[in-house]
């Protein structure tokens, strides 16, 4: 199921996800890899998700962090995207 993003991280992975992944219907709580996805799949989206925080992303971080809030978590609380703010249009 797709859901707004809540969070300006939480919009960053989630646009990783489905780029990746080529469709958006999965939750923020979805295992990545019980979804469809797979380790060469998360060498792209920890790529695409470093170059948009200006630095590299270690890929340990997404096998640590396997769905949308954990990852979007620990990007927050390493201080590389602000988590708190909602984006505009999410409930």
């Amino acid at each position: 199921m797709s859901t707004a993003p809540s969070t300006s991280a939480t919009a960053l992975v989630r646009a990783g996800w489905a780029a990746a992944l080529g469709r958006d219907d999965f939750g923020d709580e979805d295992d990545f890899f019980a979804v469809g996805g797979h380790s060469l799949l998360v060498a792209r989206i920890m790529a695409g998700l470093g170059r948009r925080v200006g630095t590299r992303l270690p890929l340990r971080m997404f096998f640590d962090h396997p769905t949308v809030a954990d990852l979007a978590g620990a990007l927050t609380a390493r201080g590389l995207v602000p988590g708190g703010e909602k984006e505009a249009g999410a409930s």
